[in-house]
């Protein structure tokens, strides 16, 4: 019978405790955290490591790995930079080089760093040359550069699945786009779905007719948005040129696509526009008409009962980080974007802002039971958020919304409504890189932490950002 890697961890602790000079246990247990899920773990065993093998590259991998799991990005970077002469793999350390300096901030290093390094190797296709691609994307996206979708493509080649209908070509860029039926097929998470979507308008004006792919999860929500397209619910792709779900194919056969697109290629139409749209991503998002009717009885209801105040949606934690059965890198980003309870109390219980605001929670039963519920000013939505449908209804009635860097955020945005968004110091391309603003977004507010894991100015902005709305 195979050993669990908790039996595997045990015999590697123990063997590392028989015989502390060798490398082996060590480099045992640094596998054993990596399969037991718990590569933030590493950081001392594979210090340890080093301390007695300082050229051994399994042990530099571990620590920057433990490191920027931690968002000690900046120590993650300078790892790989003490160790860059090491025999690796083209583009293996030039590329987690250039995304950990992204990460810690210095962004026109990285930019520099990356470009750099694709000139040397232009004709590389590796899975290493497309992190460094999508990492060169994401940083000149964060500084509102347009040339970073370009690049940002690499991601339907490597890390982000991706659906190819083969009987079609695929867009080449053409800007004409009368007499096209274009199929655009969906990829990544909700909240890039929420926010890619909205190029959909450019795509539509440029004469197209428009296929949508999309998770069954925001259905609904979509087609009630863009009720100018055909959209299909459908499963999300999980490897690189997955041919469409058979239960799929009926409806795209109907549709006859001249023309395929993916969720990536969608803001590429307008990159070359001058002037450039205004904001970049707009607004497009609207709750289907029967919760909305709901979420309109409700807030009248909760409006009279709390006269006078207004009513903010709040968002403080990402689910996915309770989670041990996801791979550490998406838990620990996960509580990276997460507010603590004690934090997030001090909105729902400050004297000054509970006389003005009541807050209303944006999660699903289901995630809050898990993180836990701040004391305070703070109610749920009473007809229930069973979908995503029934969230985007609850927003449309609120005053504004205070979110963590989630799919909450996304969708806030993306219908229009004033967002306050919580960052920590690293944050998504997309809340841009320094100040209260995003260069893709007009109703989001940036409220970035200073120093990754300090949380309490931001909170204190967040509190000053509602007393003077």
């Amino acid at each position: 019978m195979s050993q669990s890697p908790e039996q595997w961890l045990l015999e590697a602790f123990t063997a590392h405790a028989r015989a502390p000079e060798y490398v082996d246990p060590l480099s045992q247990i640094c596998h054993g955290l990596v399969n037991a899920r718990r590569d933030e773990q590493m950081l001392p065993w594979a210090d340890k490591g080093l301390a007695l093998d300082p050229l051994h590259r399994s042990f530099v991998h571990a620590r920057a790995r433990a490191l920027r799991l931690q968002g000690r990005h900046a120590e993650a970077a300078a790892t790989w930079i003490a160790h860059q002469a090491l025999p690796w793999s083209p583009l293996f350390c030039e590329a987690r080089i250039g995304r950990d300096l992204y990460l810690s901030g210095e962004t026109g290093r990285a930019i520099e760093y990356l470009e750099a390094a694709l000139r040397d190797h232009p004709a590389d296709r590796s899975r290493d040359a497309q992190k460094a691609r999508k990492w060169l994307a994401e940083a000149l996206l964060s500084l509102g550069d347009l040339r970073g979708f370009i690049p940002w493509l690499a991601r339907n080649h490597g890390d982000s699945g991706s659906y190819r209908h083969a009987e079609v070509p695929m867009w080449s860029g053409q800007r004409d786009l009368r007499g096209e039926r274009v199929l655009v097929t969906h990829q990544m998470g909700y909240g890039d779905q929420f926010l890619l979507f909205a190029s959909v308008r450019q795509w539509l004006d440029a004469g197209a007719e428009i296929m949508l792919t999309c998770d069954h999860a925001i259905h609904d929500l979509v087609q009630a948005s863009l009720p100018e397209c055909t959209v299909l619910g459908v499963t999300r792709p999980l490897t690189v040129g997955a041919p469409l779900p058979h239960d799929a194919l009926e409806g795209v056969t109907s549709f006859a696509p001249t023309l395929q697109a993916t969720l990536l290629h969608l803001p590429l139409l307008a990159a070359d526009d001058s002037p450039r749209p205004q904001p970049y991503f707009g607004a497009f998002l609207r709750a289907p008409e029967a919760a909305r009717e709901r979420a309109r009885a409700w807030s009248q209801a909760l409006r009279a009962r709390e006269s006078g105040k207004r009513l903010v949606g709040l968002f403080w934690d990402c689910v996915q980080r309770h989670s041990r059965e996801i791979g550490a890198k998406e838990r620990c980003w996960a509580g990276l974007r997460s507010v603590p309870l004690a934090q997030v109390e001090r909105l729902t219980t400050d004297t000054a802002l509970t006389r003005e605001v009541h807050f209303v929670s944006l999660h699903h039963p289901a995630a809050e039971l898990v993180h836990g519920t701040p004391r305070g000013a703070l109610g749920h939505y009473g007809p229930g958020i069973a979908s995503f449908a029934d969230t985007a209804a609850c927003i449309e009635q609120l005053d504004a919304v205070v979110s963590v860097d989630a799919v909450a955020a996304n969708l806030s945005a993306m219908l229009g409504k004033p967002t306050a968004v919580l960052v920590n110091a690293t944050g998504e391309w997309r809340w841009g890189h320094t100040g209260a603003g995003t260069p893709w977004m007009s109703e989001a507010t940036v409220l970035r932490q200073a120093q990754m894991g300090e949380w309490h100015d931001v909170i204190s902005r967040a509190i000053g950002w509602l007393l003077r709305r």
